[in-house]
């Protein structure tokens, strides 16, 4: 019995000898595992902190950099990002070949014979006057730049792209400072935000009824955001009157949908002046009446009555049908970028700078225009997503009046327009590669058809089939009619299959 006591008491002490070894050995793993866990986060700590340290010093170094006043500095940048925008632009221009509409105006309209001078276009615009729309002086220009070697065509259009980007630019900062940053902010969001940026600004006919045509709105325009108040000399005022009537009957005479809002901002502006007490000038009152002409010219031509002959009638149903559907096509289009207008004007409201009660009448202008623009649509059978261009283009300056009377002072105001920047910047150089890589793969297409006609014809062959290009945002789509105007533009007929 002792015995067995003893080697009990043995076994017991064995026990609670390896029990206190587990037990130390588990209270040590579970220290050095605490001090691991407590040193790895201390160091993601200290990681996180040196972090937030950089990005600090990196805007603070940013926006020293940015606000400056340096007139070297700003020239600097002012080239070097106008280069670099002129470059995109010039060379998506240059790989967007010809396609669907640009094979027809290559034509005299309404006959077999190609355009090789300017009276073959006025012949051709005379024509489509009667049978088809009024669009004459839009179409006129597409017609030019069909008519020229592409690289000029190219040029061109690049060259009106800017032009249509500091008439947005001025339009919104009026006789302001300069900022390189609304600039950059105008150039993406006319990127990101016109719905079909190919259809109206790379392809050569949809360029010269929107881009172009828009441009030469903006300009109409430009002179009625810009007056003071002050009168020129008689003299001057001549000549002013005499170049807005003319100005007026080309811009009115463009588009149906963006020069009805023309019309209604020019009378606006008089309002705008009239509130100011000033004098209304003899050059405003003969622009709007050049408007007023050119845009009858355009909506009274015989053609726009051939084409709507089956068009169905305007009735009550119809009417709100269109109303409610022409609403939705804004909403689905341009909801961000109404949403961010709304959020800016908010802001605005916060952090004001200069006149407030001025540039809400501003806003309230062109704000009213894009409405304008909107419901014009009721009268047309259709709302295509490029007619959309210059209801963003108003909305864009709203926007942007609202953005550049912003109190910059705020230095939670400029982090935030930095922050945005930067992502936006991040964003197009991604879209950017993924276009130019679509358009690229068009023009290759394009290429490879012309090589197979080529050997089609020299094998005496009736035909050639290809699939149909469908299109998106950067590159129009071949219509259902192209294969007609294909056929007659490489002489062997063409079928593409859906």
């Amino acid at each position: 019995m002792v015995h067995r006591n003893v080697d009990n008491n043995k076994t017991f002490i064995t026990e609670k000898a390896a029990g206190i070894k587990l037990a130390a050995f588990v209270f040590y793993s579970n220290f050095v595992r605490i001090n691991l866990f407590t040193s790895l986060m201390n160091t993601q700590s200290d990681i996180f902190d040196r972090g937030i340290c950089f990005i600090r010093k990196a805007y603070d170094k940013t926006d020293t950099f940015l606000n400056k006043d340096s007139k070297v500095k700003k020239s600097t940048c002012w080239i070097i990002v106008t280069l670099i925008c002129f470059s995109i632009l010039l060379s998506l221009n240059i790989l967007t070949p010809i396609i669907s509409d640009d094979f027809a105006y290559l034509y005299i309209y309404n006959e077999e014979g190609r355009i090789t001078s300017i009276g073959d276009i006025i012949q051709s615009q005379i024509n489509h006057y009667y049978l088809w729309g009024g669009r004459s002086v839009v179409h006129f220009i597409a017609q030019v730049l069909l008519m020229l070697p592409a690289y000029i065509a190219d040029l061109l259009n690049t060259l009106i792209y800017f032009s249509y980007i500091f008439l947005i630019y001025f339009h919104i900062k009026g006789k302001g400072k300069s900022s390189l940053s609304l600039f950059i902010l105008i150039n993406l969001a006319i990127w990101f935000l016109q719905p079909v940026f190919g259809d109206t600004i790379l392809w050569i006919t949809g360029s010269a009824n929107y881009l172009w045509g828009t441009w030469l709105i903006l300009l109409f325009i430009l002179p009625y955001r810009l007056y003071g108040g002050k009168q020129a000399g008689i003299s001057i005022q001549a000549i002013s009157s005499l170049a807005m009537l003319i100005l007026g009957i080309l811009a009115g005479w463009t588009n149906e949908n963006t020069a009805a809002a023309m019309l209604l901002v020019t009378i606006l502006y008089i309002v705008y002046f009239r509130s100011h007490k000033w004098q209304i000038p003899v050059w405003a009152v003969a622009g709007i009446i050049g408007a007023i002409i050119g845009f009858a010219i355009m909506i009274l031509a015989p053609g726009n009555y051939m084409r709507g002959g089956d068009s169905v009638s305007l009735d009550m149903y119809t009417f709100g049908y269109r109303l409610f559907t022409w609403t939705l096509t804004f909403f689905i289009y341009c909801g961000p970028l109404f949403l961010i207008s709304l959020i800016t004007l908010v802001i605005y409201n916060r952090f004001p700078n200069g006149e407030k009660k001025d540039n809400l009448k501003l806003i309230f202008i062109y704000g009213l225009g894009v409405i304008a623009a909107i419901y014009a649509m009721l009268l047309a059978p259709s709302f295509p997503r490029r007619a959309l261009f210059g209801v963003v283009t108003f909305l864009i300056i709203a926007t942007g009046i609202s953005f550049y009377n912003l109190d910059f002072r705020n230095k939670f105001l400029r982090q935030i327009r930095l922050v945005v920047t930067i992502i936006a910047l991040t964003g197009f150089v991604f879209t950017f590669y993924l276009n130019i890589k679509d358009i690229n793969n068009y023009r290759k297409t394009v290429e490879a058809r012309e090589v197979e006609i080529e050997k089609a014809k020299a094998q005496g062959l009736e035909s050639c089939e290809f699939e149909r290009y469908v299109g998106g945002t950067y590159v129009h789509g071949e219509d259902p009619y192209t294969e007609v105007l294909m056929s007659r533009y490489y002489g062997i007929k063409i079928k593409l299959k859906d």
